[in-house]
């Protein structure tokens, strides 16, 4: 292969795959660093979570621990208000 042949090939692979990326592109996620009041969020989500599982498991003495920890994230969420 002459190196003209390479580079019109390479130019086609690349056309292609920026086709694809391109049509493709509305399914990609980029990640981002969440702010500290997502990371709260989340956080207070599963802790809610865990306190309805052991609720029902009636562990009342972890829900008592996940209460509490509730009101912790809770109190921190309020200072963004």
């Amino acid at each position: 292969m002459t190196n003209r042949e390479i580079e019109k090939i390479s130019q086609r692979v690349a056309e292609l795959v920026i086709t694809e990326l391109l049509y493709h592109a509305d399914t990609f996620i980029v990640p981002t660093k969440q702010s500290n009041e997502e990371e709260l969020l989340a956080e207070l989500a599963a802790t809610m979570t865990k306190l309805d599982f052991e609720l029902k498991r009636e562990n009342y003495e972890k829900c008592k621990e996940l209460q509490d920890k509730i009101k912790i994230i809770e109190n921190k969420l309020n200072k963004f208000k």
